[in-house]
């Protein structure tokens, strides 16, 4: 290893030591003057207002998951999702399939927010 890369990275792990002693975020720059990438450590928390409404315009948009199955044609469970879709809650309304297609809406949403949240802490980046 030549002297300017020792210098390098011994620059790195003195910045990485050092960041203990400060607010707990640190940045820094490796590489050659040729190629220099520049590394942060900090990361923004995830945002669960930004993902459930990405989620919300998502599932508006499926239409009914028939997590709650049907009788004959669906059209209490699909007129319950879209009431949820549009007015952001769920009613009981006049019948149990509206009121199911309403659940239905909401535990699809809460079940994506979390597959979002999981996808975020695993490293992946956001797409909302």
């Amino acid at each position: 290893m030549r002297a300017g890369e020792q210098m390098r990275v011994l620059a790195v792990l003195a910045t990485l030591a050092l960041s203990g002693c400060g607010d707990g975020s640190a940045s820094y720059e490796v590489g050659d003057s040729n190629e220099t990438t520049f590394i942060s450590e900090e990361r923004r928390p995830f945002d669960e207002d930004a993902a459930r409404e990405a989620a919300e315009e998502e599932l508006a948009s499926e239409g009914y998951d028939y997590s709650y199955g049907c009788t004959d044609d669906c059209s209490g469970h699909e007129s319950g999702w879209q009431w949820r879709a549009d007015n952001g809650y769920a009613s009981d309304g006049n019948s149990e399939s509206f009121a199911e297609g309403g659940y239905a809406f909401d535990e699809a949403l809460d079940s994506r927010v979390e597959e979002m949240r999981d996808d975020y802490e695993a490293g992946q980046d956001p797409d909302f």
